[in-house]
Parts: structure tokens; C-alpha cells; sequence
């Protein structure tokens, strides 16, 4: 049976955004109620946060979350770590259904962040059940990486930042890109070019995945011939979508279509999913709790 709680305001998230709108709504007087599963969100995947005011010698993800996470309980901000399973509007309030409880708010903000798209081909699915297919570095860390053979695929920034983690416990990572033309920033092109142990393997497309004992094999193709990759893991990084499958159809409306009059807010990634910036997420927090704090 689940246990009923009722509030004025809960927060589904644990990334920048969420983290920052709670403490904002806590320091004005107001008691919310924080959400997710862990605190950090995806940042604890990124090796070196360098764009953040504050750091100048820039962050690490993990140690970017022990900071937020001090922060949280500096100033009593209720967490429950728990999942979202369902989001529901009912007459006046939202209705909120986690993994042991159901919470009635009045408002509800949500910075669920992103999701990992899948490269969708045969064998994927068994390879992630096998833990040998990820799609977060965080997960994939909690293996023994050391001295390892790491197949990378992508092109774009996460990609590139997954390497240079990675890198200093792995023999060998290949970065398998879909098409010839890199999307990382130029400052992680040169440190990746730095590194003895990375190459690349560009305009390959990813065709399936199959495991053989302890290794995973992927079959690429390269101009019209199949080739094959053995590694120990793979990780996935080719683009993120929104996370909101949580939200019921009406929610998803106004996901789509914002109504400024409800009491419903979406914050951080999810909201700019082609922009995911830590300090994008920190003033999407922000404005949503100043806007709460001045209604009230």
C-alpha cells in the first residue's frame, strides 16, 4: 500500500535545475518536496564540467554532485528518493505516483532531464540486460573498466567526454562515428587527438551486436562491407530525448503547449534538450521558483 503525503509543491528531478528551484523555494519559506531516484542527474556522466562560474579549474560530475547534494541538506529541503512511475492533473490538483507513494500538489515542477537514444538494431537489448551495452558512463563505471577494450559510439561532446574519462583506466577506446564530420567542441578534438590510446573509425554505420563469452561484438558497416569490432563494453552516445513518459496524455499536451496559468512547469534538459548546460538548467530553476514565489 502506498503512502498518501499532500503538499503545495513537488519538484520531479534531481539534476541542477530541480536542485536549484528547491533551494530558491526553501530559502522563501515554502516546504517543497524533491523527487528522483538519486540527486545529480546526468551530470554526474560528464569528466570535467569547465564552463561553470565558480570553478575556474573546472569540476568533475561527481564532484559537482557531492556539492549539490550538501547544498540540498544545508537548507532542509525534504528529498525523497523514489520513481516517478505516473503524473496525473485531477480537478485542482496533480497527482504524483512513485514507487511507494502517491502525493497530491498544487504545483508541480518537472527537470527529469534527458534519455539516451538507442541505436535500435538486433541484439541491443540483450547486450544491455548483460551489461555489456551502456548508455550512461555512470552505470558502465560501476564495472571493472581497467585495462579494458571500450567501443564508443558517437560523434557529438558527450561522446568525446566519455573518451577522455575513460582514457586514463582503459588499454584501448574506439570512437565509432556515424558520419565524417566530428560535432564535439574543438578544446575536446585536441585533448582526444592527445591521447595514444583512442582512435577513430568514421562514416560507420552500426549494424548489430552479439555477445561471445565475456565480449561484445559489433558488426559495422563500412562502404557497402560489414566489419566487426570486439570490445568488452560498448557505450552509446548519438543524441538524447526528452524524459517525460512518465506524464499522462493531458500532461504531454501541455508539455507540448505551454499554458502559462497552470501550475505545472518544466525545467533543464527536458524542456531544452538541445541545449544541455549546466547553467541553463541553474536558471530554468531559478525562474521557475521566483515565478512560484511571486504568485504565492
Amino acid at each position: 500500500m502506498k503512502e498518501n503525503k499532500k503538499t503545495s509543491i513537488v519538484l520531479i528531478g534531481g539534476g541542477p535545475a530541480c536542485v536549484t528551484a528547491a533551494i530558491q523555494l526553501s530559502r522563501s519559506g515554502m516546504k517543497p518536496i524533491l523527487l528522483s531516484e538519486n540527486i545529480g542527474g546526468t551530470i554526474k556522466n560528464a569528466n570535467l564540467i569547465e564552463n561553470l562560474l565558480g570553478f575556474p579549474e573546472g569540476v568533475s560530475g561527481e564532484d559537482y554532485v557531492t556539492l549539490i547534494q550538501k547544498q540540498l541538506e544545508k537548507n532542509d529541503v525534504q528529498v525523497i528518493l523514489e520513481k516517478v512511475e505516473k503524473v496525473t492533473l485531477l480537478k485542482n490538483e496533480y497527482e504524483i505516483i512513485t514507487s511507494k507513494s502517491r502525493i497530491l500538489a498544487e504545483q508541480v515542477i518537472i527537470g527529469t532531464g534527458s534519455k539516451p537514444k538507442k541505436l535500435n538494431v538486433k541484439g541491443e537489448e540483450e547486450a544491455w540486460d548483460k551489461n555489456l551495452l551502456f548508455y550512461e558512463i555512470f552505470n558502465l563505471k560501476l564495472r571493472e573498466i581497467a585495462n579494458k577494450k571500450i567501443t564508443i559510439i558517437g560523434s557529438g561532446d558527450v561522446a568525446y567526454d566519455y573518451a577522455l574519462n575513460l582514457c586514463k583506466s582503459t588499454n584501448l577506446i574506439t570512437i565509432i562515428q556515424r558520419q565524417q564530420k566530428t560535432k564535439s567542441l574543438p578544446v575536446l578534438q585536441e585533448r582526444i587527438r592527445e591521447q595514444e590510446n583512442i582512435t577513430f573509425l568514421k562514416d560507420r554505420e552500426p549494424m548489430k551486436v552479439q555477445m561471445e563469452d565475456d565480449k561484445i561484438i559489433l558488426t559495422i558497416l563500412n562502404e557497402g562491407r560489414e566489419e566487426q569490432i570486439t570490445s568488452n563494453y560498448i557505450l552509446v552516445a548519438i543524441g538524447r530525448e526528452p524524459n517525460i513518459s512518465f506524464l499522462d496524455s493531458k500532461l504531454v499536451q501541455q508539455y507540448e503547449n505551454p499554458n502559462d496559468d497552470s501550475g505545472l512547469y518544466f525545467i533543464g534538459d527536458v524542456k531544452a534538450c538541445n541545449f544541455r548546460q549546466v547553467s541553463i538548467s541553474i536558471g530554468d530553476g531559478m525562474k521557475a521558483a521566483m515565478e512560484i514565489i511571486k504568485k504565492v
